[in-house]
């Protein structure tokens, strides 16, 4: 396992898909994972450090966690079966560590929220060059370019995904599926 750290979050315009972008904090290289809109949210929120009068989901989670005297130790990214990654994270509770089956972006978020590093698999870095294909431009509908969004970028990113709601959102979901 290698430490990696939130690089950014890309948006894959081909097919309107937030990526989280992870890099290896020694040895530079990356690991794109596609993600959901609203953990893409959720990272956004945190790393931007947003303050929420009532707790959104991780938050709540992390808080439960806490109240039963547990701590967030890590996440860890361990593989990858039929494009889909697989991760534990990893809870201190008492005087044992309890690993739980998490999606990445649910630990990911997570761990930015207990300030916990994050782990990958050695096996799922990839060459920093791959960014090249899942980077996008300002406009959600412009064509693919060589790097990631910057933060204005994201920040436009992050109010779409606000403006977005459910019945949208299922909507197009549903389109996405029937089209592949």
């Amino acid at each position: 396992m290698v430490k990696v750290e939130v690089e950014n979050i890309v948006l894959n315009i081909t097919t309107s898909t937030p990526i989280v972008i992870l890099r290896d904090t020694k040895g530079g290289g990356i690991l794109p994972i596609v993600i959901g809109l609203f953990e893409a949210q959720a990272i956004l929120l945190t790393l931007e450090k947003e303050e929420f009068p009532r707790p959104l989901t991780h938050d709540l989670l992390k808080l439960v966690i806490d109240h039963l005297g547990g701590k967030i130790i890590r996440i860890e990214i361990h593989s990858l079966k039929e494009n889909t990654y697989y991760a534990n994270l990893i809870i201190e509770a008492g005087s044992q560590q309890i690993k739980i089956d998490c999606r990445p972006s649910d630990g990911i978020a997570l761990a930015l929220k207990a300030s916990a590093p994050i782990f990958a698999s050695e096996d799922l870095i990839e060459n920093p060059d791959i960014i090249k294909y899942y980077a996008g431009k300002e406009s959600l509908n412009a064509g693919p370019s060589d790097r990631p969004i910057n933060q204005k970028e994201a920040e436009e990113f992050r109010k779409y995904l606000e403006q977005l709601n459910a019945q949208e959102f299922w909507k197009k979901l549903k389109e996405e599926t029937e089209e592949t």
